[in-house]
């Protein structure tokens, strides 16, 4: 393959994920790391990713803290070096592990402030409070369901699950 094809496969990608970083809030340097990491045939250290992308040192470092924490890189240690290196995250179970524990905070603060809105309102009978247990009723249970689909999709690995949801659909 040319190099001319081999850029524009990696720009592809690399954009592809800045797309997908800003839909998500994040900047499009998170984007172009996790497009460069993607398709990287080895293990890249910050200097490496500073060396390819142009950013200091503290944009990589940040951004790849963010894509370690939402479950899309990882960092590893190579044998006999101090510092460590980033690789893609590529295990269908280890990503939607990620990405369950990412809803379940969620869950879990939103559950939190819907109990302490409740607790406040616990005295006033007033239409507008009515109102408000009914959205935080509603919400709850949203909340709630997700839960208990999050628990059904953890129960099984990825491969089962497609297993499960071919067979129902």
């Amino acid at each position: 393959m040319m190099n001319q094809e081999l850029e524009e496969i990696r720009r592809y990608i690399t954009e592809a994920c800045v797309q997908i970083a800003r839909m998500r809030g994040y900047s499009d340097a998170l984007g172009v790391l996790r497009g460069i990491l993607m398709l990287s045939e080895t293990p890249l250290s910050l200097d490496d990713l500073v060396e390819l992308t142009g950013y200091s040192k503290s944009t990589v470092s940040t951004n790849m803290s963010i894509l370690e924490g939402i479950g899309v890189a990882k960092r590893v240690i190579t044998p006999g070096e101090k510092r460590y290196r980033y690789i893609p995250v590529t295990d269908t179970d280890m990503l939607r592990n990620a990405m369950l524990n990412h809803v379940r905070k969620e869950i879990s603060t939103i559950t939190a402030a819907l109990d302490r809105a409740e607790r406040a309102l616990s005295d006033s009978e007033s239409l507008e409070a009515t109102r408000i247990r009914e959205r935080i009723d509603g919400i709850r249970n949203f909340y709630s369901k997700t839960d208990r689909l999050l628990n059904l999709i953890q129960k099984y690995d990825v491969d089962r699950l497609i297993e499960i949801l071919e067979k129902c659909g």
